[in-house]
């Protein structure tokens, strides 16, 4: 029996220019998350993350904490098949559609980067709207072509080390829902849901044998709440 480590990178850097960098608190959890599995005496046989920076940084965060401290860490391995679901692309296809079908959404969009409920509420509008197949737009990115490229990270993964293995893979909450999707069978629209309950710099594990793969923890914060401070616990 092997194991697999998601993580989900520390908080990005929502409404600034460049969000694909942590913010100051994305950082701390980084760190935290790093420590802890210093202290906890953890160990893996392979290290992967998407091509994203804010994936890669969290990484380097668990690398250079090993490193510092002469534990045993094999080299990143970076992959595209775990970088974020491009909803960027999906919402600039969606959102001129949902307004021709309801202009009163125009006052909202106007705060839709500084009012981060707002900048929800629309997005899971959007989301639906992806993944239910009915507004699809050609050279969109479609949510079954996105968890059939996480399913295939997965399974080269699986292929590759064999069992009695443990790996680590940084990522982001998309691919994280995609493998929960995957291993429990879940719809496309409650894989969804599951993805806007990740919360940054949480650890979701599964294990894995020649029979498939199966979820064992979900969204881990321990090394957050270990430090009594809200601020910490984000969801973007």
């Amino acid at each position: 029996m092997s194991e697999i480590y998601f993580v989900r990178h520390g908080q990005a850097s929502f409404g600034e220019k460049d969000y694909d960098r942590l913010s100051p608190t994305g950082i701390r959890q980084a760190k935290l998350l790093a420590q802890h599995m210093v202290r906890t005496g953890q160990f893996f046989d392979a290290v992967y993350c998407g091509t994203l920076l804010r994936q890669r940084n969290t990484a380097k965060e668990l690398i250079d904490s090993f490193s510092e401290r002469g534990i045993d860490i094999p080299e990143l391995f970076i992959s595209g098949d775990f970088d974020e679901f491009d909803s960027l692309a999906v919402w600039t296809a969606q959102i001129p559609m949902m307004l021709g079908e309801n202009p009163a959404l125009a006052a909202d969009l106007e705060r839709v980067y500084s009012d981060k409920k707002i900048f929800q509420r629309i997005f899971e509008q959007v989301m639906y709207r992806c993944v239910s197949g009915k507004f699809d737009k050609p050279g969109v990115p479609s949510w079954s072509d996105f968890k059939k490229r996480v399913e295939r990270g997965i399974h080269k993964i699986m292929e590759t080390h064999g069992s009695g293995r443990k790996i680590i893979i940084f990522t982001s909450g998309g691919p994280i829902s995609a493998a929960v999707q995957f291993s429990l069978g879940l719809t496309d629209s409650k894989a969804i849901e599951i993805s806007w309950q990740i919360m940054n710099a949480s650890v979701t594990r599964f294990k894995y044998n020649s029979r498939g793969m199966m979820l064992s923890v979900f969204n881990d914060i321990t090394h957050m709440e270990m430090e009594k401070d809200n601020e910490l616990i984000t969801y973007r």
